[in-house]
């Protein structure tokens, strides 16, 4: 008898969540495959980066 341990903990119903993933996932792959969303992509990569290697001020 194995259950699934309940991930989605934000009180919305999992339909509405997986209904609102349909709706933007289209808008979403599209603007990452542009131009734009690459230039913003590797910028998001590059203050990941700067901030994975600041050190943490204690």
């Amino acid at each position: 008898m194995n259950k699934k341990k309940k991930l989605n903990k934000s009180g919305y119903p999992d339909e509405a969540i997986k209904t609102l993933a349909r709706c933007f996932y289209p808008s979403m792959v599209e603007f990452f495959n542009s131009k734009e969303g690459q230039r913003e992509y590797e910028e998001w990569l590059k203050e990941q980066e700067t901030l994975n290697t600041a050190p943490i001020a204690a």
